[in-house]
């Protein structure tokens, strides 16, 4: 069976590990780019590498960054003046200078991509939903307009999202293998992932959003819990984009794509309020690899 994830932020990685323990699946996982950044020179992809790392079981005890990592270099920089609020640790740091040093050399990202994920002894295909330079940009509430990680690391995702956009989603195309990958696709999960911020980058990619709404068999895992996110903000991001409250709201972001969604079995009294697509209840709580890998058997029927 060939099974697409569309993957962004930890709760997306989280279910790449589970996912990757069937046996019986030949896996594919298409990551978000919108939260790429240059950080003190270098090429950072956080959610591609919080995806290898956490395949390679060596991710942080937050789901991002690596175990056991130290900082080093990002505490030197303080010396100089230098704004060290985004942590890069010291393996992290290694990992970005390398892609970096390739990407200036012509290499595309989802090549880099694949010579990271070999590096760490990660069999699944991993690819980066475009090539292309593709940034999530958010409108505050007094309408300015700042970049993702200024957003998400630098301001702690405090401020009200009044707007969202996609610099360069109308011109990019999607990496080497991506539509491929979902035609042949049995199924496609969008991993429990925040839909405007994780997610939509994706499906700015048209002719990504186009080969997802033309496959028959799409299913979402609903990042909420009782209307609300185990961590960071996408219940108040959807609030203030306009979205309705829990789970109805979570259907209407992936509107025209998804065919089923997967709520937690706390928010079955949802079901009544979802009308056009079908819903799965069950334990979506997948901290732990043998939690998502059992999601992902209920998913498959397996």
């Amino acid at each position: 069976m060939n099974v697409v994830e569309i993957s962004g932020g930890v709760g997306g990685a989280r279910m790449a590990a589970g996912l990757a323990r069937l046996s019986v699946i030949d896996l594919t996982i298409v990551v978000n780019v919108g939260d790429d950044e240059e950080i003190h020179g270098l090429h950072v992809s956080p959610d591609i590498d919080t995806v290898i790392y956490t395949l390679a079981g060596v991710q942080g005890p937050q789901g991002w960054g690596r175990v056991d990592d130290t900082f080093t270099v990002n505490t030197e920089l303080a010396r100089f003046g230098a704004d060290n609020t985004f942590l890069l640790g010291d393996l992290d740091l290694g990992l970005n200078l390398f892609r970096t040093d390739r990407l200036t050399n012509g290499a595309p990202l989802s090549t880099v991509t694949g010579q990271i994920a070999k590096a760490l002894d990660v069999g699944t295909t991993v690819l980066p939903a475009s090539d292309d330079r593709l940034r999530t940009e958010l409108m505050k509430a007094d309408g300015e307009w700042i970049g993702f990680q200024e957003y998400f690391v630098l301001r702690q995702h405090r401020d009200v999202v009044a707007d969202i956009r996609f610099a360069g989603g109308t011109s990019a195309t999607p990496a080497p293998g991506v539509i491929e990958s979902i035609n042949r696709a049995d199924l496609v999960v969008i991993g429990p992932s925040n839909p405007p911020l994780s997610i939509w980058p994706i499906l700015a990619v048209g002719e990504v959003r186009e080969a997802l709404v033309s496959h028959p068999r799409v299913i979402a895992v609903s990042p909420l819990f009782g209307g609300k996110a185990l961590k960071g903000p996408a219940d108040r991001v959807m609030a203030s984009l306009g979205l309705p409250p829990g789970n109805v709201g979570v259907v209407q972001a992936y509107e025209e794509i998804i065919n089923t969604v997967v709520i937690d079995s706390d928010d079955r009294a949802d079901v009544d309020n979802i009308d056009n697509v079908d819903v799965m209840v069950t334990d979506t709580r997948i901290s732990k690899p043998e939690q998502a890998e059992r999601l992902g058997r209920e998913m498959l029927g397996l």
